[in-house]
């Protein structure tokens, strides 16, 4: 082996890094363990030995607080309220939601809507609310239904010679969202502190069985920038932010439940068990004078991860698509992939083109590195002939080799650099088309209907090993591509292993990628097809070595 032909293996490595950078991350976003079976002895949903920081479990608020005035579920008041966007079931315990769900849109609307939560009477209702050391029993607690209309609903409750707590519900007509104002009025002869806990959760069995990956919950705290833990590490490790902030989210793939109070969230705490996760927000105390009341209005928003809604609901909540590895590129990304529909209308000639445009883009960095590459596969007989010369004497080789690239202006690492800088917008793709809505059962051509799911051209009678029972063509042809786009490129390889390994590369590449949504396979393609294009023109290029490097 010749152990002195290190800067060979520079195309080699680069691959090899990006597989495994795409590798090691598709490893990171797998869904969490699924639940532990039924028959197993029944745990309290959130019980007081979650692992969260000391400070936290002083104050556990609603996880921990006794269950007073408990109703069995067959006795707790319901009714719906129905907008043209939402469906909210209300309880009067703890003045409540027992189901959030999201309708859906006129277009592809069996694809688009989504259920936050189904009712679990063993747990605190969504929005429901606690005073942390006085009345943790509110959460469980019989409300009184004051009024309701058709998309309002007014709940109080009251323990005379303290206080009188209303909530107000109010459904927007025309968007995915609702106001809630929580009201409290202070009945006692003096100045009292309310410090208030808001509670509300996600689970993701109430959309049907176990989630592929990308569909269980991320919990989200916008405090100095985004802080995110995925539902499997909250329930390993639980979820505790200390720092004040201004909104809180539980987000998964498509959808996003955002909650900002017109107060100051001073800490906020996330617990998960069998899919579910709670998010408490612990807000600043309200001080009270006697006979006067407080009110803290909420905005909250229940739909999709849409960027124009995200905006102009709420400036800022649009960052709920930058969170995780790198996010940013992703939103870039998102937004001129949406700058060229405007124009094609059809989201698969978007990623045509938005691929098109990032090889432009990098078009003279691969022109240098493919120079480059070029001339060391011209100088690689010198190089052989500088390593028998000095088989003995390896720092001398090794010198001569760095004059030899020295001399024709060849830089070693310049053959991966393109891919190396170009790894966080191929991360970025990766993020986003898997998430993007906009691609959610958005048709390309052919069979190809929904470029936010396998393209599944045909389904088999019988299921493959690790593959599923769906002939997926799209992944066939990435792998034929990129055979085709290795072929032509310079050959600088002189191990056979490392010659081996590139030519495993592509089926390895195929396998991985046989269950990614078929936009992103396109993406893949389109990004080989272009990368031979390109490389037609650099071939034709003429590449000078030094006179004294030339064969006479």
């Amino acid at each position: 082996m010749n152990q002195n032909q290190p800067f060979e293996k520079n195309y080699f490595f680069a691959i090899a890094l990006s597989a495994l950078v795409l590798f090691t991350y598709f490893a990171l976003v797998k869904p969490p363990q699924a639940p532990a079976p039924a028959a197993e002895e029944a745990k309290p949903a959130f019980s007081e030995k979650a692992s969260v920081p000391a400070e936290a479990t002083e104050e556990a608020g609603a996880f921990s607080a006794k269950k007073a005035e408990v109703l069995p579920t067959s006795a707790a008041a319901l009714f719906k309220l129905e907008t043209k966007t939402m469906l909210a079931e209300f309880s009067d315990r703890g003045a409540t939601l027992t189901q959030l769900e999201f309708k859906g849109e006129s277009k592809r609307e069996h694809l688009t809507q989504t259920t936050f939560f189904q009712g679990d009477m063993d747990l605190p209702g969504i929005f429901s609310v606690a005073i942390r050391g006085q009345a943790e029993h509110l959460t469980h607690s019989t409300f009184k239904l004051m009024s309701k209309t058709e998309n309002e609903a007014v709940y109080a409750y009251e323990e005379p010679g303290a206080f009188r707590l209303t909530k107000k519900f109010q459904l927007s007509s025309d968007a995915p969202a609702l106001q809630l104002s929580i009201d409290i009025e202070n009945l006692s002869a003096r100045e009292k502190t309310y410090p208030l806990e808001f509670i509300y959760g996600a689970d993701y069995h109430a959309l049907g069985g176990h989630p592929k990956p990308g569909e269980y919950f991320d919990a989200m705290v916008f405090a100095n920038g985004l802080k995110t833990a995925n539902t499997g590490k909250i329930e390993k490790k639980g979820f505790w932010v200390s720092e004040p902030a201004a909104w809180t989210a539980l987000v998964k793939s498509y959808f996003a439940l955002i909650v900002r109070p017109d107060q100051k969230i001073i800490s906020t705490r996330a617990e998960a068990r069998d899919g579910k996760v709670m998010m408490s927000n612990h807000l600043d105390p309200l001080t009270v004078a006697p006979g006067s009341r407080e009110t803290v209005r909420f905005k909250i928003y229940a739909g999709p991860q849409r960027y124009e809604t995200l905006k102009s609901f709420e400036d800022g909540f649009q960052a709920v698509l930058s969170r995780g590895f790198f996010g940013a590129p992703k939103v870039w990304l998102l937004l001129i992939l949406k700058f060229l529909h405007q124009f094609t209308h059809n989201f698969g000639w978007d990623i045509l083109l938005l691929t098109f445009l990032i090889k432009l883009v990098f078009a003279p960095l691969t022109l240098i590195s493919s120079k480059s590459m070029k001339k060391m596969q011209l100088l690689s007989p010198k190089q052989k002939a500088i390593q028998e010369k000095y088989k003995k004497d390896p720092q001398r080789a090794q010198k001569e080799i760095m004059e030899l690239y020295k001399r024709n202006k060849v830089n070693p690492i310049s053959g991966c650099l393109p891919m190396l800088i170009q790894l966080p917008i191929l991360i970025g793709m990766f993020r986003l088309l898997p998430e993007a809505i906009e691609l959610h059962g958005a048709p390309f051509i052919f069979w190809i209907q929904d470029l936010s799911a396998q393209d599944q051209f045909m389904q088999l009678p019988f299921k493959i090993p690790f593959l599923g029972e769906w002939l997926n063509i799209l992944p066939f042809l990435m792998v034929a591509s990129q055979i085709g786009y290795q072929k032509m490129m310079p050959q600088t390889m002189s191990m056979p292993e490392q010659q081996m390994i590139m030519n495993i590369m592509p089926f390895f590449f195929g396998f991985i990628c046989w269950s990614f949504p078929s936009g992103l396979v396109l993406y893949w393609i389109f990004q080989n097809l272009f990368s031979m294009l390109q490389q037609v023109f650099i071939n034709r290029i003429q590449t000078e070595l030094h006179p004294e490097d030339r064969d006479k």
